[in-house]
């Protein structure tokens, strides 16, 4: 039975955080995309407009009122199609005419014969 195979080192390990990428560059090569992000971010930060906060508050609660809008809007929608199935629907169930007697099916609604009185006539 062979040793257990032992992991390798921390710095050497593909998943932990490092320099090493063994498909790009070897151990120590700094990364550019690393090293720009860097020195973009310990350079001076350019100046904000002193009015942001507020046009952004603004701006949220213009967006927040439309969607408000829209919503009640869409539910109203809903609504009116809804009564607007429902009331044909119940007008029709309310204005129907009641059922008759009930009768066997298959059976005419008129009777073409004679009903039967229990005796057979002598023909």
């Amino acid at each position: 039975m062979s040793p257990p195979a032992t992991p390798p080192p921390p710095e050497m390990s593909p998943y932990a955080p490092g320099p090493y990428d063994p498909g790009l560059r070897g151990p120590g090569v700094p990364d550019r995309k690393e090293t720009e992000v860097r020195r973009l971010l310990a350079g001076p930060r350019p100046p904000l407009p002193p009015d942001l906060a507020a046009r952004a508050a603004y701006r949220g609660r213009r967006l927040l009122a439309r969607r408000r809008l829209l919503r009640r809007l869409g539910l109203l929608l809903a609504l009116l199609v809804l009564a607007g199935l429902l009331g044909p629907a119940a007008r029709a169930a309310l204005t129907r005419e009641p059922a008759g007697p009930p009768r066997s099916p298959g059976l005419p609604t008129t009777h073409t014969t004679r009903p039967w009185t229990g005796a057979e006539p002598n023909g």
